[in-house]
This record gives structure tokens, sequence and C-alpha cells, in this order.
């Protein structure tokens, strides 16, 4: 019976070395979050988080071409995901497209009034277009349904420089 035991202890060992070394080449892959959110992709094509997740990445990364084809997927796959219509209003507005923008941050407010990243962005996209005193109303929308959130902070900042004009 007291040969069995180093045997057991052997092959536990050499189980808990391949189990550690399949985890350390697996982990390769989240070291880096667009080949992490790129992988989920792949083993996902249908899930539209993954596609927001990864659309945002990309979109931090300056790669905005293809973070606005993967943001589009997610809307496409989802259309009413609040997530992904306020990160490609954003890219939207940053490239241009400021009237979309304000389209989908609409949209996006009317699916999750209290999505202060939305609120913030219709805010900023509104003030940019001139559109001073809709940027107001944002802003203090913004402060009283999410006084917590650091875009309700900058809005108070906002604000200031607004109405000190």
């Amino acid at each position: 019976m007291h040969a069995v035991e180093p045997i057991r202890v052997i092959l536990s060992a050499a189980l808990i070395i391949a189990l550690g070394m399949a985890s350390f080449v697996r982990s390769a892959v989240y070291e880096d979050e667009i080949v992490l959110y790129s992988d989920i992709v792949a083993k996902s094509p249908n899930k539209a988080r993954p596609h927001n997740n990864l659309g945002e990445n990309l979109k931090k990364a300056g790669r905005i071409a293809e973070a606005q084809l993967h943001l589009e997927r997610a809307l496409m796959i989802q259309p009413a995901y609040p997530d992904a219509m306020n990160n490609l209003a954003t890219i939207l507005g940053s490239t241009g497209r400021k009237g979309d923008a304000v389209a989908l941050l609409q949209q996006c407010l009317i699916l999750a009034p209290g999505h202060a990243q939305a609120r913030f962005n219709l805010a900023i996209q509104f003030y940019e277009r001139g559109m001073v005193a809709e940027a107001e109303r944002e802003y203090e929308l913004l402060i009283a349904t999410a006084p917590q959130t650091k875009e309700a902070a900058f809005a108070v900042k906002m604000l200031r420089m607004i109405r000190s004009r």
C-alpha cells in the first residue's frame, strides 16, 4: 500500500504542473484587453457585450474605424444596448457626425435615463454645437440624477464656466 502513495504524489504533482503551464499559456491572451476581447468575440460572435467591450478598447487605442464596426455589430445584435449606443455616439461625435451622435444619445437616454456617461456626452455634444441652453439642461439633469458620479462633478464645473460668460 505504501508503494501506491509515491505514485499518487508524482501523478498529482505532474497534473498540477501541467495545469499550471496550461494556465500560464492561456493567461497570455489576457495581457492586452484588445487581444482578450478579440478572443471572446471570436468565440462568441453573436453576443453584443464582447463587441461593445472590444469596440471601447479599440477606441481607446485610437483604432476608430475598427471600434465603430464592433460597436455597430453590438447594436445589430442587441439594438437596445445603452452602453454600445453611448460608445458609438462618442465616435460619431468625434468624427463630425454630431447630429447622429445626439440622436443616438437621446435614444440611449430614453432606454436608460440614469446613464450618466450618455447624459454627460449629450451635454458635450450640445455645447460643441453651440446649443448652450440644451447643454445646461443636460448638465443639470446629470447632477440631479447621478450626483455622486465623476461626470456630475465635471458637469458642475462646466455649468460654472458656462454661466460665468
